[in-house]
């Protein structure tokens, strides 16, 4: 069971986290703790798998990586792990998922390709193509975007 500084610490790092020298002292100030007590509390969450990682989110259009392709591909089971890490190993893809086939569509792996072309994006599916021997797949070009925040737990 989480306490009651857990809960608020899981709050605090699910926004943005101040760029300063001590980001955590308003926090620390706020609960009536120190510093030092808010990165242990940090740690256990780590430890105990609360936290997975931490790490800043870099704004890829802003470095002029301006295509994003949601690629999905229709895998066979047995080589689902094997495409996967495969697509996993890829720096320009951000995500690769799993999710189940319903019968008017076929896809189960999806992976999301940023590039600063489409080009770029459709260089990166032909190689992933001919790197897993996976020749069915669709690509779903970004036309606009609508809202892209970190995703907000309640605790």
């Amino acid at each position: 069971m989480l306490s009651k500084i857990q809960k608020e610490i899981l709050r605090f790092l699910q926004g943005n986290v101040p760029l300063r020298q001590r980001p955590y002292r308003r926090l620390a100030l706020r609960l009536e703790v120190n510093e030092q007590r808010i990165v242990e509390e940090i740690k256990k969450l780590k430890k105990n798998g609360y936290i997975r990682r931490m790490g800043g989110i870099l704004g890829h259009r802003k470095i002029g990586l301006k295509e994003n392709c949601m690629c999905v591909w229709k895998v066979p089971e047995k080589k689902i792990n094997k495409t996967a890490k495969i697509a996993a190993a890829y720096p320009n893809i951000s995500h690769c998922v799993l999710r189940k086939t319903v019968k008017w569509w076929p896809y189960n792996l999806y992976t999301m390709i940023h590039g600063r072309t489409k080009t770029q994006c459709r260089r990166t599916i032909t190689e992933l193509s001919e790197k897993s021997g996976i020749r069915e797949y669709k690509m779903l070009f970004t036309r606009r975007q609508y809202k892209k925040v970190s995703p907000r737990y309640e605790v």
